[in-house]
């Protein structure tokens, strides 16, 4: 990402990723508020895992007839899909643009 007022490069680490949920953020150079610019695509992004990860849990619940398995399996791939979706989405927001507020 680029600050539009001082052109600093901003890199989205986990630890800046994490403190703004909603794409809110502050340049460490200028200290400008700035916000990310989502696209369709973005938000395409987001309905795709949406879907994928529904039905992905549907066929984990109906695959495992064991319940005290498919508890602890299904918790560990919730958990493997929030680690690459979290890895993916800060990919994506690391090459938007950012808007001024």
């Amino acid at each position: 990402m680029k600050c539009p007022n001082c052109n600093q490069k901003i890199e989205l680490t986990t630890k800046r990723y994490f403190s703004s949920l909603f794409g809110k953020h502050t340049c460490p150079n200028c200290f400008s508020k700035l916000k990310i610019k989502h696209t369709k695509i973005y938000f395409l992004w987001i309905f795709l895992s949406l879907i994928f990860v529904i039905i992905s849990s549907l066929f984990i619940l109906s695959y495992f007839q064991n319940q005290s398995s498919k508890e602890i399996i299904y918790f560990i791939w919730l958990v493997i899909l929030f680690i690459v979706y979290t890895f993916i989405d800060r990919k994506i927001e690391n090459k938007m643009l950012l808007n001024s507020y």
